[in-house]
Order: C-alpha cells, then structure tokens, then sequence
C-alpha cells in the first residue's frame, strides 16, 4: 500500500480550485464538506486512503485539508476566519488556474509557501534587535487591518473600509463627535440600539465613520470575544447607512483572532472608549499636516496625542490605541499594572537601572529577552509568567478608585448565553416539560457550566439534552456529542499519542479528543456557547476519563499542568477549560445509581432527575395525548406497567409511548415484544419474576379495563 503521492495532492488541490470556480463566485464561501465532496467523487481514494483515522476522517481527506494550507497560505483560496469550515476562491486563486496548468498549480503554492515561511522568518530575525516582535498569525493579521487605518485614514483622511470613501475628514470628524456629545443613552437599549436612534437621518459618511471607530475599538480583542460577535457589531452600524458597505477581507480575517484579552472594561464601557476614539480623531484632524508627519512617526510623540486627549483614564483602551500604529514600540500588553509588574520583575535583563521612560523600558527588557532567546517571547506563558504573574500583586500605597462602570447591555457573557437568550417557552412546548424547571435546568448551567440529566431508560434524557444544545448555541459547529463506554479513556477524551504510518514507518503523534478540539473552538469564538454532549456519562470510569481535568470544572479560570507534554493551549505543557465550554451529560440510573458517582463529579455537576413518578415527566403521556389523541389507553397502561415494577430505578419512561400517529394493536404489541419485554427481562434477571407472564401486555390491558367499568352499586 502507498501513502497518498504527490500526484494525488496535486490533483485534489487543482480540483478544489476548480471546483470553487464552477459552483460559487470569487470571495464567496462553500461548505467544506461539499468541496470535498466534489473533489473526492472525481478522484477516489487509494487503498491507503481509505483507512479511517482516529478523528473519523479517511487518511485521503485529512491529506487533502492539510495540504490546503499551501493554497491559503498563496491567497489562492480563502479559509472563512470564524473557524465554521467554509472555504473561497480568490481572484488570485482564478489567476493562478490559468497560468499554472496540471500540477504546477500545486508545485508553485508549495514553493511560495516555503518562500514566505523564510521571508516571515527572516524579517522576525532581522526585528529581535529593534523592536517588540509578533510571531503569531492572528497578531500579524490584527496589525495588517491595523496599518489600513493608518495608511488610508490618518494619512490620507479617506476610510478602511469604502476605497472612494473620505471619512476622516474635519467636517465628518467634527460632525460625528457633535452629535454623539449631544446625544443622551436611551436606557434599557444596548450599544448598537442607541446607535441606530443617535445616527438616525445622519449622512453615510458619518455611520461609516462609526463604524470603523467601533472596529478599532474591538480589533485587537482577543479570548472573550471572537469573529462572529466583532462582526455583528460592525454589521449593525454598516446597516444603518444607505448604502451599506462589506466589511473588507482584510478586518474580516482580523476580527478572527486579536492581540490581548483586554478584561472587562473595554466590554462594558463601550461608550467611553468609543468617545476617547473619537476625542482622539478630533485631536488628529487639527492638527497641521506637519505635525501630523511628526506625530505619526514618533512612538512618544504618539503616546503624547494618545493620552492628551479628554476622557476617561481608560488605560487599556489608550494603549490599544498606542499599539495599533506602534505595535514594535508598544507591544500588545494593555494593562498598565501587568505593564508595571513585568517591568519591575525584569529591569535586571538591562541592567536593573530604570530609564525616564516606563515604556521604553519594557521595549528594551522585551528586546534583550527576544535576543538572548532567539525568538519572540511571551509573558503570559510559561516560564516568564511565572516570574511576575503568578506572584502576589504589590499593594499601592494610594490606590485609584476607578469610577462606576458604565454598563453597556450587550456585554459578552463568558458563558456565551446569558438564562435570558433561551427560550424556555417554546422549548416546553416542544419537549411537553415544564418551563419552571427548564429554567432552573438552564440557570444551573450558566451558574455551573455543567449538569447532568439522570433517570431510568425512555425519560427522554438524550433528548432533551439535544434540545438544549440546540437551544444554548443555535449553530450545529458549536456542538459536540460522544458517548462514554467502559474502555473510554483520558486519551479518547481530551489528548493522547496515537500511531501514525508516515512516509512508510510507524510514529507516534498527539491526537487531540473531543474536549481538547471543543476548547479551541470555544477560545477562537468566546462569545458563542459550545456544548459538549456526553450520552452515557456513568459508564465509563470518570477518574479515568477526566484525570486532572476535574479541577477545571470547578476552576475555569486556573491553568493546571497536563498528563502530555504539548497537549495543552497553543502547543504548550498547560490547559484551562473556556467558561463558554458547557457540558451536558446523561446518565442511566439503571446502569448505575447517583450514589455510586465519585464524590468529585457529584460535586461539580449539578443533577437534575427525569423519572416517570415524578415532575416533569409525571404526566407527560397525559400531556402528549392531548394533542395526538390516541384510541388506546395508553396513560393508563403505563402507569398499569410502572405499578408491577418494585425498584423505582427499573420502571419505564413513556418515550416508547410517544407516538404522533394515532397507535393500532399490532403498533403496541410491536413496541412491547421488541423494545420493553426485552428491557424487563434484563433488569428482572436474577429474580423470580415471571417478566412474560407479571407484564404481558395482555395481562396489564384486562386490568386497565376492569378499572375503567363502572363500580356497580353496594348491594342493599
């Protein structure tokens, strides 16, 4: 058997391109599961191929999604930023069809590739010396979409996002900042909705200029809020306009990663940020085109414009700004008390003297750090966090009180819902339960972050617990479901090293699990709820299964050291589970009681019973009945059934019952001989219980019909 050969890449990458070219316009995205659908049809996999690998994909089509980072990495094809698997061709990829026949195509995207990984590299060498550098692709992106702004905006007064566009101009500056000084909040509205009555009957230019200050404001925001929010943000300004304009490829591709995790503040004082931006457009436009030259080339005389202007302190907002025309000198760390911190902590890498400027010192620590390791570096992660995050923050001797927030209504929730978004109305109405405890089911899930729905077999458990996924992400990509077994382990569920044939010899590489593949979903589009549905929770050994990671459920917010090197965030040695990680879990009481759950997991997991005795499945025969009438007496046969069982734990969930057709006899004595005669003779073996004789369905309709004639009177 062969491994996949490059005639075989090269093939399915020009395939992709012209499938691209054939069934969608150029920039316009398509599932990549239709593309590869396309491609596999007209080129079928080898033997090798065919072999599925531990994700479940066949080695032929893992080849083929890895190999097309060399298409994207050209600007031939385009990889949607918000992580949901859609893929474009570009004008340049339509270019590249005509002038690279057969498998050149392939073989220049792989030279261009490797020529631009030397270039990155290089021109990160040559920076190491002078300036803060980058190595991160999401950062390089942000700064692309970033110099834009300087380039077309600052330099030029045009606009980011409308090439024939002039926006930063005096009168548009002057007439945006006007109107939003006059403007008052309209309680009760979030941001965008107070946006759309203060710009009411206002020029394009003036929404368009609104529009790219609040881009800029959420551009560099990275963790707690991902592409999908940024862009339904910017999407709702654009809307407001005429004639709206996209958001250009550029700022959509940026708004799919960011440079730092700004906390709270830059979420929910949306407005006082928005207003010192605004200031500072103000600030620039009066200035001379001399000093703007001046200004714009001078990291201090740019941090001088930058904190000149009025409004709040707002640190983390000015050094955004300071970082996004400066980022060599500025560097993408915004708090100005980590700033202060790791300078302290690292003045001895230049000497232990401090300089007159507290940012060009942290520039020369960052300088001599990026020298002496070779490479960019990184203060948030091990092993230079620990010489100054993970220590106790130093107390100030006058400590600023900063003002009462100013609380905009659309702030991300970490859990990425808040109990509001769900609609625990209409999901009563679909799963017949009762809408009181659908809230507290929903409420203890944002409380908790995990639950688990526990009860005898047919109480709907998987069910609802689908319904609630569906409910709390409301996008399929956001949503993961496996189901536990007995062999299940740790490397199953979140990392472990698996064996890999390549290039004819057999290796070992770490293979990321559900958990793992959820959490990265999760940190790329912080503001979406992602749920994991694990179906037969109890079934397998959950020490096992979770080893370490049980601290993280209680801990959201804490790194903590894992079982395999490199399974951790980014590559790295550590891990922490994103708040937006919710798991749903099921566990059949039959198999296995409450009571025999690890203390730990009972502990984390809020449980909530579904069981036929009692709310809110008690009941919900009645209730289905009533509008899917039935000829038979089902209500009443069911509760016949449950009487006859002893343990409470054994009894039936109606779901067998739940028909939308109105059921014949032979229906009912299909159900009873296939699905529970056989469940009642497993849970009675053992027992000196005659399951066909105690719970025919002969048996349980005579009684039902006794109870139903009429008592005859007492005789006299």
């Amino acid at each position: 058997m062969a491994v996949t050969s490059p005639s075989h890449r090269a093939e399915r990458a020009r395939a992709s391109l012209e499938y691209l070219a054939e069934h969608a316009e150029v920039d316009q995205y398509l599932p990549i599961g239709q593309i590869w659908d396309g491609v596999s049809e007209s080129l079928p996999f080898t033997e090798h191929e065919s072999v599925v690998t531990a994700k479940g994909r066949p080695r032929g089509e893992s080849d083929w999604r890895w190999s097309s980072a060399y298409l994207a990495a050209t600007g031939w094809l385009r990889k949607h930023p918000d992580g949901t698997g859609r893929w474009a061709l570009t004008s340049d990829g339509v270019k590249a069809l005509a002038d690279y026949p057969g498998d050149e195509l392939y073989v220049e995207a792989k030279r261009r590739y490797a020529a631009s990984r030397l270039e990155l590299q290089s021109s990160i060498d040559e920076a190491l010396p002078t300036s803060w550098v980058s190595s991160e692709a999401s950062q390089r992106k942000l700064l692309e979409a970033a110099r834009l702004w300087v380039e077309n905006c600052l330099q030029d007064a045009g606009s980011m996002f409308s090439s024939g566009a002039s926006v930063w101009t005096a009168p548009t500056v002057s007439a945006l900042r006007e109107l939003w000084d006059r403007s008052s909040r309209v309680e009760g509205k979030n941001f965008e909705e107070n946006l759309e009555v203060q710009l009411a009957g206002q020029p394009d230019a003036v929404k368009l200029l609104m529009a790219e200050i609040v881009a800029l404001q959420i551009l560099p925001i990275s963790q707690i809020m991902g592409h999908k929010r940024k862009t339904e943000k910017v999407h709702a300004v654009l809307q407001l306009m005429e004639h709206p304009v996209s958001i250009p490829t550029v700022f959509d591709e940026a708004f799919g990663g960011g440079a730092f995790n700004p906390g709270s503040g830059m979420m929910t004082m949306i407005n006082r940020a928005v207003t010192i931006i605004l200031n500072l457009a103000q600030a620039w436009v009066d200035l001379s085109a001399e000093e703007q030259e001046r200004v714009l080339g001078d990291p201090i005389a740019w941090r001088e414009l930058v904190l000149g202007v009025e409004g709040d302190a707002f640190p983390t907002q000015r050094y955004s700004l300071m970082y996004l025309v400066h980022p060599g000198f500025f560097g993408p760390i915004v708090s100005d008390s980590h700033r202060h911190r790791i300078r302290d902590a690292f003045i001895g890498e230049v000497g232990g003297v401090f300089g007159g400027d507290g940012d060009d010192d942290l520039r020369q620590i960052v300088i001599a750090l990026q020298t002496k390791n070779g490479k960019p570096i990184d203060f948030y992660k091990s092993p230079l966090r620990e010489r100054w995050l993970d220590l106790p923050e130093p107390v100030a001797a006058s400590p600023v009180i900063p003002p009462p927030p100013l609380v905009d209504p659309s702030a991300i929730d970490p859990r990425g819902f808040t109990p509001t978004d769900v609609d625990t109305a209409a999901l009563s109405d679909e799963l017949k339960l009762d809408a009181s405890w659908l809230d507290r089911v929903v409420s203890a899930l944002h409380r908790r972050g995990q639950i688990i729905l526990y009860g005898p077999p047919g109480t709907g458990k998987t069910f609802v617990a689908k319904a609630l996924t569906s409910a709390l992400t409301g996008r399929p990509d956001a949503a993961r479901r496996i189901q536990f077994h007995p062999s299940y382990t740790y490397e199953d569920f979140f990392a472990g090293y698996r064996p890999r044939e390549k290039n004819g010899q057999l290796t070992f590489e770490l293979a990321k699990g559900p958990l793992r593949r959820i959490a990265d979903d999760a940190r790329r589009d912080p503001d979406v709820a992602h749920v994991l549905l694990i179906d037969e929770i109890n079934r397998a050994n959950l020490s096992k299964v979770f080893g370490e990671l049980y601290y993280l459920l209680e801990y959201r917010d804490d790194e903590i050291d894992l079982l395999y090197a490199g399974s951790g965030t980014d590559g790295g040695d550590t891990f922490s589970l994103p708040p937006n990680v919710l798991i749903i879990g099921t566990m059949n009481t039959a198999d296995r009681s409450i009571a025999l759950l690890d203390s730990a997991m009972r502990r984390r997991f809020s449980f909530f019973e579904l069981h036929p005795d009692v709310e809110p499945v008690a009941g919900i025969l009645d209730r289905w009945i009533h509008e899917h009438p039935q000829d038979l007496p089902l209500p009443a046969l069911f509760a016949e059934l449950n009487a006859r069982i002893v343990e409470r734990e054994d009894r039936i969930g109606p779901s067998h019952l739940l028909r939308r057709d109105n059921l014949s006899q032979a229906d009912l004595h299909a159900i009873w001989n296939e699905s529970l005669l056989p469940l009642l003779e497993e849970r009675h073996v053992g027992t000196q219980v005659d399951v066909t004789v105690r719970f025919s369905l002969r048996s349980l309709m005579d009684a039902v019909a006794r109870r139903a004639e009429p008592t005859p009177p007492y005789p006299t």
